[in-house]
């Protein structure tokens, strides 16, 4: 089939490369415009992308438009009617548009709107792929001459395409059971592998794919509420972890506490999803809730810095590991990482990041701010000048005063070392060469990666989220 896909997102990317790979021929049309990066620093975190891409463009099963004129690849491979009478028409025919737009629904309608008058003809049928407001699809429906389908993916970043050529879930939705037997057909490598395959209407679609994105926010806020009690308790949120995942009710997917869940337009689909609820059924929801739980969970590793240093954070340094909003990522959209560095920015402290990827996401959120240092190896975090450290002295806190005084302290190493990202290679780091690059033998894990006892062991002050100690 011929195939135009629109959009910049990581969904139009991945579905454009897996649509050529199976074998139809497909035009990804991109508006380059709204693009903040290079495609290659863009495709490079999704493995095989880049490689599938580079192979399937010179076999023309993939057409790489750079959106100039935003219809250029339907005219390209789509000529107007008016202007194609010398000209077969149905070997130029579109017999599918996907939109991975992103944006507001508002934003789709009028793409589509736009899409439709200036091919001057009825649509090809509209295949959506990013999540909108449940009822969106109800509205492009109405709003265009088109057969519309509903395509959630169900994917995790940094494993897309994987995903997509197996998927664990396929929801087609669409309110014309006339026209199913066409898209089965496009999705025929898809439907073969998937795990469980679902045809329903386009409300049902757009509702399984919020509920899906709720349940695992909520999961997710659900330990994060249950290791604040561990702290209260005195209990290890990993041994709670544990008998939760054991239980084959529930599983171990999701169970991890740490500084809270973000990440490209996640908390504001949420958001979405939770306010259509609560006008449907009047009452609060459960889905408000766990966003709640998950904003006051991002300024925990602040506060825990403010407790333990009893507020005394001025001309300090912090060494930070991560800072995409998760491993394998390279964006920090709705980070962990930036209640923290601006709470600590407000108190005069400095920081120092290493990410293996969203360094340079992160450079273009703070251009300008003197008190971040982006470093590019992961021990570099440690390396704080002389004056970072003079503010420290004079401490009320016991465990800091005793660092201090300690004269193996590194005096222009770090105040702590944080890890805000669960990235592997900080998994098992060189505790010797940390210890050796602080002022202080202290680290706040955000993320529970580490093994508390392990680390007092070797001389660590640990400070974990949920792990039965209280800061």
């Amino acid at each position: 089939m011929k195939i135009v896909v629109h959009g910049n997102t990581p969904f139009a990317w991945t579905s454009a490369v897996h649509l050529a790979g199976i074998g139809h021929t497909v035009t990804l049309c991109a508006d380059w415009s709204r693009c903040l990066r290079t495609p290659d620093a863009e495709l490079a975190r999704e493995p095989g992308l880049l490689t599938q891409l580079h192979d399937l463009v010179p076999k023309d099963l993939l057409t790489l438009s750079s959106g100039a004129g935003l219809m250029s690849a339907v005219s390209a491979q789509a000529p107007s009617v008016a202007g194609a009478s010398d000209v077969n028409a149905d070997a130029f025919a579109i017999d599918q548009h996907w939109l991975a737009l992103g944006g507001s629904a508002d934003e789709l309608l009028a793409y589509a709107q736009r899409l439709e008058s200036e091919r001057g003809i009825a649509l090809a049928p509209l295949v959506v792929l990013s999540p909108y407001p449940l009822g969106t699809l109800a509205r492009l429906k109405q709003a265009v001459d088109a057969t519309v389908y509903a395509l959630p993916i169900f994917a995790r970043g940094g494993s897309m395409l994987s995903n997509l050529a197996k998927p664990p879930l396929l929801v087609i939705g669409c309110d014309d059971e006339a026209h199913t037997a066409f898209m089965l057909e496009t999705l025929r490598p898809m439907t073969r592998r998937a795990g469980e395959v679902m045809l329903v209407p386009l409300a049902a679609a757009e509702l399984i794919k919020s509920s899906v994105n709720a349940m695992l926010a909520t999961r997710m806020s659900f330990m994060n509420e249950m290791a604040t009690l561990c702290e209260s308790v005195g209990v290890d949120i990993d041994l709670v972890r544990q008998g939760l995942a054991a239980d084959p009710r529930i599983g171990s997917d999701y169970l991890d506490a740490g500084c809270g869940f973000g990440g490209p337009s996640f908390s504001d689909e949420l958001l979405d999803f939770s306010r259509s609820v609560q006008a449907s059924i009047d009452q609060q929801t459960l889905i408000a809730n766990a966003l709640r739980i998950n904003e006051r969970q991002r300024d925990i590793l602040f506060r825990k810095l403010w407790r333990y240093f009893e507020g005394d954070l001025s001309g300090r340094c912090f060494a930070i590991w991560g800072a995409a909003y998760k491993p394998n990522s390279a964006s920090v959209q709705d980070s962990a990482v930036h209640p923290l560095l601006q709470a600590l920015w407000a108190q005069g402290a400095r920081t120092r990041v290493y990410d293996p990827l969203a360094a340079q996401s992160l450079r273009e959120c703070y251009p300008d701010q003197p008190l971040l240092e982006i470093v590019d190896q992961p021990y570099d975090v440690l390396n704080c000048s002389s004056s970072a450290a003079s503010t420290s002295a004079g401490t009320s806190n016991d465990a800091v005063s005793s660092a201090h005084s300690n004269p193996e302290a590194n005096s222009t190493g770090a105040d702590a070392l944080i890890v805000v990202t669960a990235w592997e290679i900080f998994q098992s780091p060189d505790y010797a060469r940390i210890r050796a690059g602080l002022r202080q033998p202290f680290i706040l894990d955000g993320r529970n990666i580490y093994n508390p006892d392990y680390l007092r062991e070797q001389g660590f002050t640990y400070v974990g989220i949920g792990r039965g100690d209280v800061f």
